[in-house]
Parts: structure tokens; C-alpha cells; sequence
């Protein structure tokens, strides 16, 4: 039975690569059928002897723990519904990384995850160049919301391309792949739909990510790491001049800041400035333990006068300040500990120096949107997280 159980892992956790770019809805099904094949495993003292033994899982659970206390404090809790939801998801983590994946899993997995993100940002070149049109008109499942790339959502679309990207570096360059050309090809068609279309924060991590390479590859040779660097910006430059999503979104974060926060010179402020200022100021005056869980959306509903909407579902696109704000000083350092703990324990592996800029892409990215708490963002980096963990060099 366990045989069969552990076969059925193997295979969900390759299919996962192939909807983790295409589709919510069968990544959530997968996720759950994951989760009961690990129950039906059984084998628990085992599994919890491996998360005892992890600081970074216990740093999971004890967030997830304190956020169950933080309902003892505070007067506004309307969002802690939705908050535990996403703390929920949280534990499929150590589900993953009690799971036993033998290495070709984890080699399908990778290549299942970069070739259907190669298909997605194909997908939504064409769709963006009027090539094709949005996938919903042939596909009824599909949303024909205006904001899908292809398959998903653009900024969801935008930044797993960019971690995409970054894995395929990783094994382009380090790996010595057989099928370095196709990941070459993959590498390019991701860059190339990363800043064709909306989605700053993976045009960042792109960017971070290439930059690290070429500096740690040429820190020898200044010549050819300035060439490297010239031409990486040179194509941003040319997308820019070519193409009008970049230049617009680029352009509107640029007279934002040139403007302190008002929206092209507007009396209305970037929603962003406001979150920072506002939460910050409420953070100072309880930096210890916050507002209590659910409370961030309710209290900016009710207090804060901006001209913008706020619901009790608000986050302050910062996942930072929304643990900080709503637990306090010591959610915030349990936050960070578990980012600290995946760090040392990546960075001990070998090509370390390598493995490490997931976890800290992903803490970047937590400084623009509370990305722990978004489904398809965290599965994402749940599933590549297990990857980075266990990968072996050819």
C-alpha cells in the first residue's frame, strides 16, 4: 500500500510543475490530494521527528500558533477567517519536506515547472503581440479576466517566470545540463515576456538575480562583467523604447517618486505610500504586539481617509508590515526567522552561494505584496523550495 501511496506522490509532485503556471484551481487539487496521500503514508513519528528537527518548520508553526493568539488581543478580528486560510496552507510545507522524492521526481519536477512556464510565457507573448487571442476565448475554463497574462494573473504569471528564470540559470550554468540549448531558449522567451508585460516585481527579481550571476562569474574579469552589464540593461532599454507596457509602468513609478507619492501630480497618493506611512505610524504605537490577527483591513476601512477602498481583506502589500502591524515585533521576528533558518540550511549545501536566492527573491518580493499569504505564490515557492533542498548535481 505505502509502495502505491509513495508512487502517487512521485507523480503528483511532477504534475505539480506543469499547473503551478497554468492553473489555480488543479494546483489546489493536487496540493490536497498531496496532503492525503501523506496521511494515508502514515509513518508519523518519523515525519514529525524531521520537522522537530528543522528550526525553520518550527518557526512555521509557531507563527501560525502565535497567530492563533493574537485573537486574545485587539478589538478588530473580522479578517481572521481569510488569515487563517492562508496560515493553513502553511503546513503543506512540512508536508513537502517530509515527503520522500527520489531524484528523477525532482529532475521531472524542474523540467515539468520550466517547460510549462516556457509554454506560458510563450503563450502570453503571442496573446500580447495580437498573434492569438486570450486563451478564454478557446478554452472556457480559462478566467477572461483582462488581467491574465495566459493562463493566470500577470503579476503571478510575471514572477514565477521570474523564478523560472533564476532556476534556469542555476542549472544552465551550474549544472552543465545535456539540454543546456533548450534552456538557453527557455531563459530568453521567459526575459522576453517578463518585460513585455505588466508585473514590476519579477522585472526586479529578474533583474537581481542576473545581475548576482554576472558579478559572481566575472568579479575577476571588470571588463567583460561591465560588457555583461551594458547588455542586459541594453535590452531593457531597447524593450523600453519598443514596447508600452514597460515604458508606462516604469514611467508611472518614476513620476510617483518625483512627485512624493501623489499620483501624476495628483491630490491623490499612491496607495502604496499610504500603506507605508499609515501603518508604520500605527506600528510605532504598538510595536510590541500589534492590533491582533485580522485586524489590518477593518482598522484602514474605519480610520484611514486616503480616497482609496479598503475592505477587511486589505493588506498593505507588504508582508512585513502586515505581520508587524497585526502581531506585533515578535511575529515579525518569527516571520524572519523562518526565511533565516531556510538560508543557513540551503547555504550549507553545495553550491550554496546558488540555492539561497530563492528564499531571498521571495523576501524581496514580500516587500512589495504579502506574498506568503497568496495561494499560487506560496505553493510556488513551497514546491521549489523542495527542489532547491534536495536537487543533486549531475
Amino acid at each position: 500500500m505505502n509502495k502505491l501511496i509513495g508512487t502517487v506522490q512521485q507523480f503528483l509532485f511532477v504534475l505539480l510543475g506543469v499547473f503551478i503556471p497554468t492553473s489555480i484551481a488543479i494546483t489546489n487539487l493536487i496540493i490536497g490530494l498531496l496532503a492525503l496521500c501523506w496521511i494515508f503514508e502514515r509513518n508519523f513519528k518519523a515525519k514529525f521527528d524531521i520537522i522537530r528537527s528543522s528550526k525553520w518548520m518550527l518557526a512555521i508553526l509557531a507563527l501560525i500558533g502565535f497567530y492563533a493568539l493574537g485573537m486574545l488581543w485587539g478589538d478588530h478580528h473580522l479578517n481572521a477567517d481569510w488569515q487563517f486560510q492562508r496560515l493553513a496552507l502553511l503546513l503543506i510545507f512540512p508536508v513537502f519536506m517530509t515527503m520522500s522524492l527520489n531524484q528523477e521526481t525532482i529532475k521531472k519536477a524542474v523540467f515539468a515547472f520550466l517547460g510549462t512556464a516556457f509554454i506560458s510565457a510563450f503563450t502570453a507573448i503571442a496573446i500580447n503581440n495580437n498573434i492569438i487571442s486570450p486563451l478564454s476565448e478557446y478554452v472556457l475554463f480559462i478566467d477572461s479576466s483582462w488581467a491574465n497574462s495566459a493562463f493566470i494573473k500577470y503579476n503571478y504569471h510575471n514572477v514565477i517566470l521570474a523564478l523560472a528564470s533564476s532556476l534556469c540559470l542555476y542549472i544552465l550554468i551550474e549544472r552543465k545540463n545535456k539540454y543546456r540549448y533548450v534552456l538557453l531558449v527557455f531563459f530568453l522567451i521567459y526575459a522576453l515576456s517578463i518585460f513585455t508585460e505588466r508585473g514590476r516585481a519579477g522585472q526586479v527579481i529578474f533583474n537581481l538575480s542576473a545581475v548576482f550571476y554576472i558579478i559572481y562569474y566575472n568579479r575577476r574579469n571588470l571588463l567583460r562583467l561591465c560588457a555583461l552589464l551594458v547588455l542586459l540593461f541594453s535590452f531593457q532599454t531597447v524593450i523600453y523604447k519598443t514596447t508600452n507596457v514597460y515604458k508606462d509602468r516604469f514611467d508611472a513609478v518614476s513620476n510617483i517618486i518625483q512627485n512624493n507619492g501623489n499620483i501624476g501630480g495628483e491630490s491623490l497618493e499612491d496607495i502604496r505610500y499610504v500603506f507605508i506611512r499609515e501603518s508604520l505610524s500605527r506600528i510605532l504605537e504598538k510595536p510590541m504586539l500589534g492590533y491582533g490577527t485580522g485586524s489590518f483591513g477593518t482598522i484602514f476601512e474605519n480610520e484611514v481617509k486616503s480616497g482609496h477602498y479598503f475592505d477587511k481583506q486589505t493588506t498593505p502589500h507588504n508582508q512585513y508590515l502586515y505581520v508587524w502591524f497585526e502581531l506585533g515585533i515578535l511575529g515579525l521576528v518569527l516571520l524572519l526567522l523562518i526565511f533565516y533558518h531556510q538560508i543557513k540550511e540551503l547555504f550549507r549545501k553545495k553550491d550554496g552561494i546558488h540555492r539561497i536566492l530563492l528564499p531571498m527573491s521571495f523576501m524581496f518580493l514580500m516587500l512589495v505584496d504579502s506574498y506568503f499569504f497568496i495561494f499560487i505564490l506560496t505553493i510556488c515557492y513551497m514546491f521549489l523550495y523542495t527542489i532547491y533542498s534536495r536537487y543533486q548535481q549531475e
